[in-house]
């Protein structure tokens, strides 16, 4: 299975992301910021993240580009929001976004995503 870095400051959000992934097997990091994702980051090598956009102290769409200029350009991301504007999504996309869930979300098609992006890894 996979390793995955969820990055989402609604603790529920974060908990229900913890439960449905580890219950399919795979092992699940939640950062709460924008700061803890770049330190998880930094420490490891996850086969998808999953990235929400509000932060509380920044960007998940700078975050993002971040990522996708650095060490984790390869890795799937996942973006998982409550920002369900066309031009938000777009944005999202063009910056290097693999695929973009809105909020309220369902755990099914979630952990679907998850494991079809997991599965194209290889």
């Amino acid at each position: 299975m996979g390793s995955i870095l969820a990055i989402e400051d609604d603790r529920t959000v974060g908990l229900v992301l913890e439960h449905v992934l580890e219950t399919a097997g795979h092992e699940v990091r939640v950062a709460r910021d924008v700061a803890d994702g770049r330190g998880a980051l930094a420490e490891g090598r996850y086969d998808l993240i999953v990235l929400d956009l509000n932060l509380p102290d920044g960007s998940g769409l700078d975050l993002l580009r971040e990522i996708r200029q650095g060490g984790g350009a390869s890795t799937p991301v996942l973006v998982l929001s409550g920002m369900r504007q066309e031009e938000v999504v777009v944005r999202g996309l063009r910056l290097g976004a693999d695929d973009y869930v809105t909020k309220p979300f369902s755990p099914h098609e979630l952990l679907a995503r998850v494991e079809r992006w997991l599965k194209a890894r290889g």
